[in-house]
């Protein structure tokens, strides 16, 4: 029988269940913090074998696994046979970003983007899935851009005046949803680093430390200087080297320049069961459906 546990009881069996921390998500009290940022209520079950971790979405009216969309990497804490077959757990759930498939998940919008860092010890192993011709681009932009610093500098507030700049009205901190930003900015696990040139940042990027795993969380750039992703990529693999990393986390939300410069990916599914529109997927996050198409043919997704 299934029973309704605290925030507290809940933790240790998450941690139990998910043993490898991946991403900031995988951590329980930031998916916590996330829930109560947002005023969701936990609704978490566990019968000593199947742990479901609920939040309900109160406008949309299903449940959803806590941390909701801000969450990257979900998991299987339950048997998912056991999850069709129950009464005891909610009619209507939409669990999203799940890593593993089981009979019944769609393919999400969007896959994970990371590089994987095991074959790679500089910038030349990084640059050898490039065609030879954009291996050399590549290095003439990177030489181009001219001297720079990449030291532990910056702010939230840095990164937000680059985004204000850059988007306008459109950047999520015009919007006033700066979310899980802050919650990060309050963690000692966050770093910010910056790019300087001409004695400022031009390129300033919140980073988030966990186990093996490098997370670049948010990145805010001076518009007035070109090839700084090229800049950002070269340091933030010499950065999490020398951190002893495995892995660097670019989140799954679509951008055009995470497949140009070849980044690691692998599938998300997503699950729905009972009253669940086709709206509440997160269009915004997904890859457009034309650029699907053509990234399918080629074999890259």
């Amino acid at each position: 029988m299934m029973k309704e546990l605290t925030l507290e009881e809940a933790k240790p069996i998450w941690d139990a269940l998910v043993p490898e921390k991946v991403v900031w998500t995988d951590d329980w009290d930031i998916r916590v913090a996330l829930c109560k940022q947002y005023g969701y209520k936990t609704l978490i079950l566990y019968d000593g074998k199947n742990f479901f971790p609920l939040m309900l979405d109160a406008d949309r009216g299903f449940y959803e696994i806590i941390g909701g969309d801000s969450v990257e990497r979900n998991y299987l804490t339950f048997d998912p046979e056991f999850m069709k077959k129950t009464d005891e757990i909610p009619k209507d759930v939409y669990f999203d970003f799940l890593v593993e498939r089981f009979d019944g998940c769609l393919e999400g919008l969007c896959p994970q983007f990371f590089l994987d860092l095991t074959g790679i010890e500089g910038i030349d192993d990084y640059l050898a899935r490039f065609s030879k011709k954009h291996r050399k681009n590549f290095r003439n932009d990177y030489k181009g851009f001219g001297e720079h610093e990449f030291r532990k500098e910056g702010s939230l507030e840095g990164i937000a005046a680059f985004s204000k700049v850059m988007f306008g009205e459109k950047s999520d901190f015009a919007q006033g949803d700066r979310g899980c930003y802050d919650i990060l900015d309050k963690d000692p696990r966050t770093e910010y680093w910056s790019v300087i040139k001409d004695g400022n940042p031009v390129l300033t990027t919140q980073y988030f430390f966990f186990g093996s795993t490098m997370s670049v969380c948010i990145w805010g750039v001076d518009e007035r200087y070109g090839d700084t992703i090229k800049v950002a990529l070269v340091e933030g693999i010499k950065l999490a080297k020398s951190r002893g990393c495995t892995r660097i986390d670019y989140a799954p939300t679509y951008s055009g320049w995470k497949f140009f410069y070849r980044l690691d990916t692998a599938p998300l599914w997503r699950y729905k069961r009972g009253n669940i529109l086709d709206s509440v997927d997160i269009a915004e996050y997904g890859i457009p459906e034309e650029e699907r198409k053509r990234l399918k043919a080629e074999g890259r997704i």
